[in-house]
């Protein structure tokens, strides 16, 4: 990481008044690769600002920046690399993508997170880990579900699709941001409009403030105090993420050698973060399913609720667990957890 962006990580987004015509509205968007986001970035601005090709490979590898005039407003869209990228390793892509803060500084008003009108897939699901592990999960506050190519629809009303499935109902009330839906085919100012007032709303309800890049630093600080606690590493000092660094300009191949390696350094850490974050996620869901709070359709392989969670879990919390239902719950953690081990076990095989 550069100094410049070493001291732009130390900048906060205070709260201000909610945006005006005047102020810069500033956008990231974010989601899995394919899922549109070049191509909303491009209906947002009115114009082809970012590289859009039909391949069935990933096309954007950077965070990129393009600002624009719409309805008398500048706007500022960030496209970033798609989650799963077909080229980039997940450590490169969650390095790039957190870039998008320090690009947008002093921070994005909004996070839209683009999903087609379709089958709602395991990667949806872990793009969105994916965002919670690099943006900590206080960035819910921040992001919208962004449905893309919105004539896929064919006319249903998006209420009606949202109810088709509970998981995807699910996925979008965990944004606080709601939801919006963009027809990509067609250069309409409206459906713009509408979704720039729907960031305004994000804006206003967050105070008129934006994620900063505090935020983000704060993130980096609670994944990795979740990691020391886990391990049993209450020994090993963990540092403030308000801690103050000195900016030391080195010039000459010694300074990019060890810029070099930092950058791998942040690379790794980020890898590790995306694995604590599905792994404990992955440690719940498999104790909640050995308790019996939650079951799995077999026919479908998707977790669906038996009854309500909470109500259930309240109810196990006032009964002492039997050795056979203690065992299941471990055992349910255990099995759950293996899978995201099995997953991420080149990021600690390297």
């Amino acid at each position: 990481m550069s100094s410049s962006e070493n001291a732009a990580s130390h900048e906060v987004c205070e709260a201000s008044p909610p945006t005006s015509a005047a102020e810069c509205l500033r956008i990231v968007l974010l989601g899995r690769t394919g899922t549109g986001r070049s191509s909303s970035a491009n209906t947002i601005l009115g114009r082809s600002a970012f590289r859009v090709n039909v391949s069935p490979c990933s096309v954007t590898t950077h965070c990129k920046k393009q600002t624009g005039m719409v309805d008398r407003r500048s706007v500022s869209v960030i496209d970033t690399p798609g989650f799963f990228h077909t080229h980039l390793s997940h450590q490169d892509v969650m390095a790039e993508v957190g870039r998008c803060v320090v690009l947008s500084s002093p921070g994005p008003h909004a996070f839209l997170v683009t999903l087609q009108p379709g089958r709602f897939t395991q990667e949806e699901r872990d793009a969105f880990e994916w965002i919670k592990a690099t943006f900590g999960s206080g960035a819910t506050r921040f992001t919208m579900v962004l449905f893309t190519w919105g004539d896929q629809l064919q006319g249903k009303h998006i209420e009606d699709f949202l109810q088709e499935s509970n998981e995807l109902s699910e996925f979008v009330s965990s944004c606080h941001g709601g939801y919006h839906v963009l027809d990509n085919s067609k250069q309409e100012t409206g459906q713009v409009v509408e979704l720039l007032k729907k960031v305004d709303k994000i804006v206003e309800e967050n105070g008129g403030g934006c994620y900063s890049n505090n935020m983000y630093k704060e993130a980096e600080w609670a994944i990795k105090e979740v990691q020391a606690r886990i391990l049993g590493e209450g020994g090993h000092e963990v540092g403030s993420p308000h801690k103050e660094t000195e900016d030391i300009e080195e010039k000459g191949p010694e300074s990019q050698r060890r810029r070099k390696e930092e950058e791998e350094e942040e690379a790794r850490k980020r890898a590790e973060r995306l694995f604590w974050c599905e792994l404990v996620t992955a440690l719940g869901k498999g104790a909640a399913e050995g308790a019996g709070i939650m079951g799995k359709d077999k026919g479908k392989g998707k977790a669906v609720k038996k009854v309500k969670v909470v109500e259930k879990a309240a109810a196990l919390a006032a009964t002492p667990l039997s050795i056979s239902s203690a065992a299941k719950v471990v055992g349910g953690a255990v099995r759950e957890g293996g899978k995201v081990l099995y997953k991420h076990r080149k990021t600690f095989l390297r």
